[in-house]
């Protein structure tokens, strides 16, 4: 259980924690952040899409292996310094649009074909997370996939349970999407959902 006394991260403390180090999460070098990587790019399915979204990117090295799923890539985070060292990181050919922005409130204009959202959900306040959850859903293309990735054991900075964050987004998309993947590790869960064809209505799957 988090520690009612520590306040949720926010904006400003991800941009002073990649301030005081680029890579917190030791994203580049740990084993258990490159197998996490590579079950997220199995839940994005084996084909290349056109459009990407990416929320939450950090210094982008989910973003650069998301080019092997898509042709084109907008990946945003609310911390200046991470994206700086992402778009540092990233070769001119690849083609990723990092854009600044907080969520909900900046959730780029779809439509796109593939969006990821991992490592985020726990951070949002749930009347906030609903409200990413019907935006996810007013962005993803006829026939998109949405992929959710997050951890499940709690830790103290969340202003939610992690389980209890990916299990409500996963229900508010799959109130209206089609479930065709899902994984569950000791610390994560992975999970996505497609679109149909048509136009997305209450109560569908």
């Amino acid at each position: 259980m988090a520690d009612p006394q520590v306040k949720p991260s926010d904006v400003h403390s991800f941009e002073a924690l990649f301030q005081n180090a680029i890579d917190p999460w030791n994203y580049r070098t740990s084993r258990f952040e490159a197998r996490k990587r590579q079950d997220l790019l199995r839940a994005c399915g084996s084909g290349k899409v056109g459009r990407g979204l990416e929320l939450a990117c950090a210094i982008g090295e989910t973003s650069r292996a998301l080019m092997s799923r898509c042709l084109t890539l907008v990946a945003t985070d609310g911390a200046p310094t991470a994206l700086a060292e992402a778009k540092r990181l990233t070769p001119q050919n690849m083609r990723i649009d990092y854009r600044a922005g907080i969520l909900p409130r900046d959730l780029p204009r779809g439509p796109f074909d593939l969006i990821v959202v991992s490592e985020i959900a726990y951070y949002l306040p749930a009347r906030q997370l609903d409200g990413l959850a019907r935006s996810l859903l007013k962005a993803v293309a006829p026939g998109g996939t949405i992929v959710v990735l997050h951890h499940v054991i709690p830790f103290d900075d969340a202003a939610q349970l992690p389980a209890m964050a990916q299990a409500r987004l996963c229900r508010a998309l799959e109130a209206r999407m089609i479930r065709v993947h899902g994984k569950r590790q000791r610390r994560y869960v992975a999970a996505a959902f497609r679109r149909k064809t048509g136009p997305i209505t209450n109560g569908s799957k």
